[in-house]
């Protein structure tokens, strides 16, 4: 074998590698017969276990689903009229039914001035047109739930602009709803495609109350889930039961206690908050800036009931989205 024909094997040796390791499908199709020469990759693409008899440009047209059919023949009139590329996208129905995306790509040969052939590829692009629908819908879940938080925020400031007497307390006890609704965040960013536990919540926001978290009892029953934006809200709620309880409630007395219930319910779930130990309730309660927040923040997607009890508050959180 003369180096010529050497190198020319090795070339086809290593083209044939780069075709099998990319998964790539080539064809040829005779514009004038419309048979299509290809390799066993491409008909695999379209379905098949082993290269068919034969193809061709209307048999390729036949796995086209419909909608996409009538761009992909437009293409190949401008590609052939204009004498370039044919680049395309779309979806096919395999020989076994499963829809799936290919894309590709043909370049027309060109005799006396008039294509004759067009020489082309195909992939099976499925999987990345999964991940970028998967990504535009985290993006715009995640715009969503910013947009959602900005609003919170904005509703706190207000709020507390209206009834604040003393800059440091305000500021301290926004800062510490701001930190809450930083830690949901995270979470839903970790895991934003995915339903959220609130007893993970709760143990996020007990992590962050350290010097009373061995005071607090919590049961869960079945295996509620909460969705990326009421989770958000869940979580300022909790926060809010907590920072009163430190500051009014059962965590301001060294023997007050929390006893937290959360249940699965048929529409969603139900967190039942009881304290006792603490000093005594006043009856006379007037819902302060807090309770207001809990009820903004769950808005239609649940609601929260208090019951001022002399041994300790009872709060009944009902989640209904």
């Amino acid at each position: 074998m003369s180096e010529l024909e050497h190198l020319a094997e090795s070339s086809l040796d290593h083209l044939r590698l780069v075709l099998a390791a990319g998964k790539i499908g080539i064809w040829e199709l005779d514009l004038e017969s419309g048979q299509v020469w290809r390799n066993t990759r491409h008909d695999e693409i379209f379905g098949y276990d082993e290269l068919l008899p034969e193809w061709t440009y209307e048999q390729f047209l036949d796995h086209v689903i419909p909608a996409d059919m009538s761009d992909v023949d437009d293409r190949q009139g401008e590609a052939l009229e204009r004498v370039e590329d044919w680049i395309f996208e779309c979806r096919i129905t395999r020989a076994d039914g499963e829809e799936r995306w290919i894309s590709a790509a043909g370049r027309p040969l060109v005799v006396s001035g008039i294509p004759t052939k067009i020489i082309g590829h195909v992939i099976d692009i499925t999987d990345t047109k999964r991940n970028e629908t998967r990504l535009e819908t985290l993006t715009a879940e995640l715009n969503h739930r910013v947009r959602n938080m900005l609003a919170t925020i904005r509703a706190m400031i207000s709020m507390s602009a209206r009834k604040a007497t003393d800059v440091g307390r305000f500021g301290k006890a926004l800062e510490g709803r701001v930190a809450a609704l930083s830690r949901t965040h995270d979470l839903l960013v970790d895991n934003a495609d995915q339903l959220f536990s609130p007893r993970t919540i709760i143990e996020g926001e007990l992590a962050a109350f350290a010097n009373v978290a061995d005071r607090v009892t919590l049961e869960v029953s079945g295996r509620p889930r909460l969705k990326g934006n009421i989770a958000e809200g869940f979580t300022l709620v909790v926060h809010e039961l907590l920072t009163n309880a430190i500051a009014h409630g059962a965590f301001s007395s060294p023997a007050g206690r929390v006893a937290m219930d959360i249940e699965k319910t048929a529409g969603g779930m139900q967190l039942v908050w009881e304290e006792s130990g603490g000093p005594p309730v006043e009856a006379d309660i007037q819902p302060g800036f807090g309770t207001r927040m809990m009820s903004i923040v769950l808005g239609s997607a649940g609601q929260v009931e208090f019951d001022y009890r002399p041994e300790g508050l009872r709060c009944v959180v009902t989640i209904t989205g």
